[in-house]
């Protein structure tokens, strides 16, 4: 539940941070300098989640080595670290150290997860769960940027569900049920995959900043990562994997 806590946090706030989308430009050069800025608000983005990549694997290289006592400090470092992006948001270069640091925790949690099912001789259940989100986050990424649909309405539904998710993850630690995490993965799947849409949209309408470039990569990183644990439950569930 570590991981839906983070992303209940940064979720929120990113939803409070989002504003409507209006007006209309009177000249078309005011049209391309807006496609402009869009465009490289959209390459930092993806840079910044492209960079992050690295950082994640080298915490997931630094969580199996510190064994057990990693989780806590990635569920520690991970929530400080979202805090302080949070309040410190109009500081760039201190919200990009920051975002690197939570990625670098992240990934010690996500190191002992993979440990765990790779050690029961299911690495290929690990592969699979992250090409179908890669897939699957490819397809909903492009739908968001070319649909004429307006996501934003989303944004109290997904709010909404994540809430439930949580609480009814945390009701679940009390009725240890397989058919019970398996349904709750799935509801958490299709969560997530709100989630990126709507982020995506999001960022395609987003102001330009680094701030702001930021916090939104940290939004759908956090989409993406979701979106992988709970299909990575799925699969290995369906596999005969015992509940991780």
């Amino acid at each position: 539940m570590q991981m839906l806590a983070v992303a209940y946090i940064i979720e929120v706030a990113s939803l409070i941070e989002c504003r409507g989308q209006g007006g209309s430009c009177e000249m078309y050069y005011d049209q391309a300098l807006e496609r402009a800025r869009r465009g490289t608000l959209v390459g930092q983005v993806f840079g910044l989640l492209a960079f992050s990549l690295v950082f994640t694997a080298g915490g997931a290289v630094i969580g199996r080595a510190l064994g057990p006592a990693a989780l806590l400090l990635s569920i520690v470092g991970s929530i400080g670290c979202l805090i302080a992006l949070f309040l410190l948001r109009a500081r760039p270069a201190v919200g990009l150290g920051l975002f690197y640091a939570f990625s670098v925790f992240e990934g010690m949690a996500l190191g002992l997860i993979i440990e765990s099912y790779v050690a029961r001789g299911m690495g290929s259940v690990v592969i699979n769960a992250a090409t179908t989100t890669a897939g699957l986050t490819l397809a909903l990424g492009a739908y968001a940027w070319t649909t004429k649909r307006d996501l934003s309405g989303m944004a109290g539904y997904l709010s909404a569900a994540l809430i439930a998710v949580i609480v009814a993850g945390l009701v679940g630690i009390f009725f240890q049920s397989p058919l019970f995490y398996l349904l709750l993965s799935a509801v958490t799947a299709i969560l997530f995959s709100g989630f990126v849409m709507y982020d995506i949209q999001r960022l395609k309408y987003a102001e330009q900043g680094e701030g702001n470039a930021v916090m939104m990569a940290v939004s759908i990183y956090l989409d993406i990562f979701n979106l992988f644990l709970a299909i990575l439950r799925i699969f290995g569930f369906l596999s005969g994997g015992d509940e991780d």
